[in-house]
């Protein structure tokens, strides 16, 4: 079969997680090797791409039968698309996994299986200890599944080894194209799945940066909006990277094992991007054309014409109709947007766009563009001047500033705005967190007591590190994100939220390591942002921290992140009562973690 192209890519980390649903329902009397699928992502982005992939027969109906195949073999399967929890790669519970995902004693080239280990274990111990002896190798294994373009219900399994042992080197995962090789590499057992589509040129498109250019296309004015941490800065950089290096065609095999891969070039040539922050000083002189001094021959100082960002970019775009150019305006209200735009607001509509002209400010000083932007043409700028149509201005905000002047609506309306509110499915994914919050202190599977013996006072710190995992202590951090923001939106508005990076660190290979690495992103980063959005109104923080009323103060403090002081009787007529907010980390440990499940209201 002649090679074909590739729509988009899955990648699922071979983890614990991932071993247990492959290796399948052989082991006996577990409650571990259930599962007959590998869990995605809860993205809405994703969501709409299998729809779009994978169209279920019934508009109401959440699942779309598929064939797993590979070379020599396939298998039915099905993906989940509107599950209640996430969308699932399933298949067939009285067939099996499909033949890749198994382990096999000896693999070899010709495969279908990849992983070395012995599948006929029955005892969950024996079955563990397998997975145990492949990671023991210093292997990582990443399960790729593979969509082809014009291919409706199919997915390719392949099955690609990191590190590979001697004998195996025909599964290297240096064999698959960069992009993706990279996205393989990317996951890991915290963050087990990511995907990727490929658009049309063979261009490495992610989802979030496609949405971005869909708007684009529709305004060239695009406006990112939102609370700090929320990832606009990050998306900026992501679209930044896609336009400057818009990657290859990526084609695949079908009838070939691991070397099915090949990349042609793409068609789309590189666009040119430049990234500008703007902050109080920040001028109309400095984005689109100023005046500096500069030596002369009379040994003087002359003055200069000199071209910003916007309109270097501009003169590059007027001549390369073909080629995406992008301007990222970043801190876009902590300058007079306004003032340092001026009159290519007249330019920017995109009905107004390469036919609204203006005359440039010292067009008749003679205005050059940097040679880096005049690809072997002209470098002098006409002194008529228009903004081409393609050339975009992405520009990002945080939505809880208020020290700086909005947005006036002459700007604002030539703007499309997008909002980036917090994102708790992607902190989800990032952390790899349980699905659902597991039993609080002292509540067991087994409903028996807890400690030692009789008389015995068991620690419930102890206690519940025994029965949670990493996953559930990450589970708890997005909670505690979202019960905070529930409050503060209710409090302050949805413009003060805090976003997901807040507890985008929050890792650890253990309980107690990512319990303490929790404890810590409240305190460096949680307490002092609220602190300082909720300056001089402790009523509204105490609201926000489950503390009370101020006339529930105390002369000592108790362990919660924040309780109220009662005022200093050596000021009777200016005391007040005060908010004290307490570092998690000054705790008990368990008391630590029992305001964390106060605060997740859990």
């Amino acid at each position: 079969m002649a090679e074909r192209e590739v729509e988009a890519v899955f990648v699922v980390y071979y983890g614990l997680a991932a071993h247990k649903a492959a290796y399948g329902r052989v082991v006996q009397g577990s409650r571990t090797y259930t599962k007959d699928y590998f869990q995605l992502n809860q993205s809405a982005e994703l969501r709409e791409a299998l729809l779009a992939m994978f169209p279920p027969p019934a508009e109401d109906d959440g699942y779309s039968a598929i064939t797993y195949r590979w070379p020599g073999g396939q298998a039915p399967g099905y993906v989940a698309i509107r599950s209640s929890d996430r969308p699932h790669l399933a298949w067939s519970t009285s067939e099996g996994p499909p033949a890749p995902l198994k382990m096999t004693p000896a693999p070899n080239s010709a495969g279908p299986q990849t992983i070395m280990g012995d599948p006929t274990k029955t005892v969950e111990a024996d079955a563990n200890a397998e997975f145990d002896a492949f990671t023991a190798t210093g292997m990582s294994g990443y399960i790729v599944a593979v969509k082809l373009v014009d291919e409706p219900a199919a997915l390719h399994l392949r099955v690609y080894l990191r590190n590979p042992i001697a004998g195996l080197e025909f599964a290297d995962v240096a064999q698959l194209p960069d992009p993706i090789r990279q996205l393989a590499l990317s996951t890991r057992q915290s963050d087990a799945f990511q995907w990727l589509a490929l658009a049309n040129e063979g261009q490495r498109l992610s989802p979030e940066v496609s949405e971005l250019m869909a708007k684009l296309e529709e305004n060239p004015n695009l406006l990112l909006v939102g609370p700090p941490g929320t990832g606009k800065t990050v998306l900026l950089d992501k679209l930044a990277r896609y336009i400057e290096s818009p990657g290859s065609r990526v084609l695949f095999d079908p009838d070939k094992n691991h070397d099915a891969w090949s990349v042609e070039e793409a068609t789309v040539s590189p666009g040119k991007v430049r990234t500008v922050v703007f902050h109080p000083n920040y001028s109309y002189d400095n984005l689109v054309v100023g005046l500096l001094p500069t030596p002369n021959d009379a040994g003087g100082v002359s003055v200069k014409a000199v071209a910003g960002p916007l309109l270097n970019l501009a003169h590059y775009a007027t001549h390369n109709p073909q080629s995406r150019t992008v301007l990222l305006l970043d801190e876009f209200n902590r300058g007079n947007a306004a003032s340092i735009l001026g009159d290519m607001l007249a330019l920017m509509d995109k009905d107004k766009r390469g036919s609204a002209a203006i005359d440039l400010a010292y067009a008749d000083l003679g205005i050059s563009v940097a040679p880096e932007f005049t690809d072997g043409g002209s470098a002098q700028v006409p002194n008529r001047f228009t903004l081409p149509p393609n050339l975009w201005l992405v520009a990002a905000m945080n939505s809880s500033d208020r020290s700086v002047a909005p947005l006036d609506a002459a700007l604002r309306r030539r703007f499309s705005i997008r909002e980036l509110p917090p994102d708790y499915a992607a902190l989800e994914l990032h952390l790899g967190a349980a699905d659902a919050m597991p039993a609080a202190f002292g509540e067991s599977d087994s409903g028996s007591e807890s400690g030692s013996g009789a008389g015995s006072d068991p620690d419930p710190l102890t206690d519940l590190l025994a029965q949670w995992t990493s996953e559930d202590i990450a589970r708890l951090a997005v909670e505690v994100l979202k019960a905070i923001n529930r409050r503060i939106a209710t409090v302050l508005g949805s413009d003060f939220e805090l976003g997901q990076s807040n507890f985008w660190h929050v890792e650890g290979a253990s309980t107690q390591k990512r319990l303490d690495a929790l404890v810590t992103a409240w305190d460096d980063r949680v307490r002092p942002t609220l602190r300082m959005a909720f300056q001089d109104n402790d009523e509204a923080l105490a609201a926000v921290l489950l503390a009370g009323a101020a006339d529930t103060a105390m002369n000592n403090g108790v362990p919660r992140v924040a309780w109220w002081r009662v005022a200093d009787i050596s000021v009777p007529t200016y005391g007040q009562p005060r908010l004290v907010l307490t570092r998690l980390g000054s705790l008990d440990p368990s008391d630590a973690l029992t305001e964390l499940l106060r605060q997740a209201n859990a």
